[in-house]
C-alpha cells in the first residue's frame, strides 16, 4: 500500500484551513494590539481626570473632612454593638 500525495484540490483546501486557522487570530490579534496602542488616545483625559480626583480625595483626607470613611466607622460601631448581647 502507497501513500498517495495531495494533488491540486486538495492543497488549496489544505492551504484554506491553514490559512483559518492562523491567519485568522494573527489578524484579530493585530488589529487588538492596533487598537489599543493606536487608536485608544482618550485614555489620557481620563487618568487625568483621576488624578485630579485623588489628588481632591486626599486633601480631603488631610483636612479631616472624610464624611464617608466617617460613616462607615460609625456602621461598623453599631455592628459591633449587636454582636455582644
Amino acid at each position: 500500500m502507497l501513500l498517495q500525495i495531495p494533488g491540486g484540490p486538495e492543497l488549496l483546501v489544505i492551504l484554506l484551513v491553514m490559512a483559518l486557522l492562523v491567519g485568522v487570530p494573527v489578524v484579530l490579534a493585530a488589529l487588538f494590539l492596533f487598537v489599543r496602542f493606536v487608536g485608544g488616545g482618550d485614555d489620557g483625559d481620563e487618568v487625568a481626570e483621576l488624578r485630579d480626583r485623588i489628588e481632591e480625595l486626599e486633601a480631603q483626607v488631610a483636612a479631616g473632612s472624610d464624611a464617608p470613611h466617617d460613616e462607615n466607622e460609625r456602621a461598623e460601631d453599631g455592628r459591633r454593638g449587636s454582636d455582644d448581647g
